[in-house]
């Protein structure tokens, strides 16, 4: 082989590599951005379905609150506000305890 034809192929060999390189890198850009795609509509999900239950949870603070005023006295009402919250606090905990349990087996 002479010093040009040798000359070429390692010009050649070089530039097969830097095309691998680049094949690699643009399989990884695709890859990533088919994971971030994936994460933000799981994200945006989420945010919405939390800002429903923001909303839903309001209007149930409402529908209590009101409730527990026909029931309770105004004056020195504290005390009973304190035992509502105590309970619905412990409903609340329990609701999510058990909806929690039952996604993880919905998972599996």
């Amino acid at each position: 082989m002479d010093k040009t034809s040798e000359s070429e192929l390692k010009h050649e060999l070089k530039e097969e590599e830097r095309i691998l390189k680049l094949e690699k890198k643009l399989e990884r850009t695709k890859r990533l951005r088919k994971e971030f795609g994936s994460e933000f509509n799981e994200r945006l999900i989420t945010l919405i379905t939390t800002a429903f239950g923001v909303v839903a949870a309001l209007f149930w603070q409402t529908a209590i609150t009101d409730s527990i005023k026909a029931f309770i006295p105004v004056s020195g009402a504290w005390p009973y506000e304190i035992f509502v919250a105590l309970v619905v606090t412990f409903v609340a905990v329990f609701a999510i305890f058990f909806l929690s349990r039952f996604l993880k087996k919905e998972k599996k």
